[in-house]
């Protein structure tokens, strides 16, 4: 199994931010400070015993805990009703180092942030890392439909010309419209599936190229997954079938398998396997081309025929 480096942390603070989202403030345990976190940067939370998921940290300057916010998704995997149901001031947790896939650029004369959601959180990574700089920024912040703007008066603080957009108090609005104002700006857009999908959508329409987006969430849709295979794990002597509506994930986890996990997207390296023998249907978005001689992501990627991987 791939090795990871987790921090262990507690719950110093929890902050009812409206909308079902918490803020959680950790602070550690086993160091005296937490290592600087990249604007953009998330961290992964070791929920449960093999349920990791990825928050971004969004912890204002000056502050030495990490803050993230978790918003409660009743249909959603379990990992956020963990934390609002269960998790307590005082909790142990595990968290990893800070993860900079979504990096700002910090270099630009002007950006657009696009948030959604509880999307805006890596957004406002951002505007305190540009704070102060003489830049142009523009926010357009789209709240959900229960009417409540989560962190709004820290927005409205950092970026007092934000437009927010109220789904019980505006009009439906047009992605195109609102980019043709961001042409000559850096884009990013973070949010649920659809928003993100949108903006990309509208973007590529206006002939925008690519924007900076994060996104968690699966490319590969459910019902027929691929051809199934056989999983060879050695060490426990089992072999397991990953039949075609399955992952090799579930599979495994089935089978008891220790084997953390956090996104199921192929993005995020906490499920990575290492692969003794079989061909590799790679389908990740995070391993290099030297890793996927030996390694896979079970969450997305398949194996063909039979794949013996090292498993605990």
């Amino acid at each position: 199994m791939a090795v990871r480096l987790l921090m262990k942390a507690s719950i110093d603070q929890i902050v009812d931010e409206g909308g079902d989202i918490r803020s959680f403030y950790f602070k550690p345990e086993d160091r005296g400070h937490f290592p600087p976190v990249p604007a953009g940067a998330h961290t992964l939370l070791r929920v449960a015993k093999g349920m990791m998921r990825q928050y971004s940290l969004c912890t204002p300057p000056g502050d030495s805990r990490y803050r993230v916010a978790i918003r409660l998704d009743a249909f959603g995997r379990g990992g956020s009703r963990v934390m609002h149901e269960a998790a307590r001031v005082g909790d142990v947790f595990y968290l990893s180092y800070p993860q900079p896939d979504f990096p700002l650029d910090p270099d630009r004369p002007s950006y657009s942030f696009f948030a959604g959601g509880v999307g805006i959180t890596p957004i406002l990574s951002f505007l305190y890392a540009l704070r102060g700089r003489a830049c142009r920024i523009r926010l357009c912040y789209f709240a959900r439909a229960d009417g409540a703007v989560p962190f709004e008066q820290e927005v409205r603080t950092l970026c007092p010309q934000v437009e927010i957009f109220n789904p019980t108090k505006n009009r439906p609005v047009n992605f195109k419209d609102l980019l043709r104002g961001s042409r000559d700006d850096a884009i990013y857009c973070c949010g649920g599936t659809r928003f993100v999908a949108g903006m990309q959508q509208a973007a590529e329409v206006l002939g925008l190229g690519d924007i900076h987006v994060e996104s968690f969430v699966s490319v590969v849709k459910a019902g027929y997954l691929g051809e199934p295979f056989v999983v060879d794990l050695p060490r426990s002597r089992h072999v397991l079938q990953v039949p075609s509506d399955r992952t090799m994930l579930e599979v495994l986890l089935e089978d008891g398998v220790d084997i953390d996990y956090a996104c199921e997207a192929g993005v995020c390296r906490s499920c990575i396997v290492d692969v003794i023998e079989g061909e590799i249907i790679h389908r990740d978005q995070c391993l290099t081309d030297e890793e996927r001689r030996t390694l896979m992501t079970p969450c997305v990627s398949r194996g063909r025929g039979r794949t013996v991987i090292n498993s605990l």
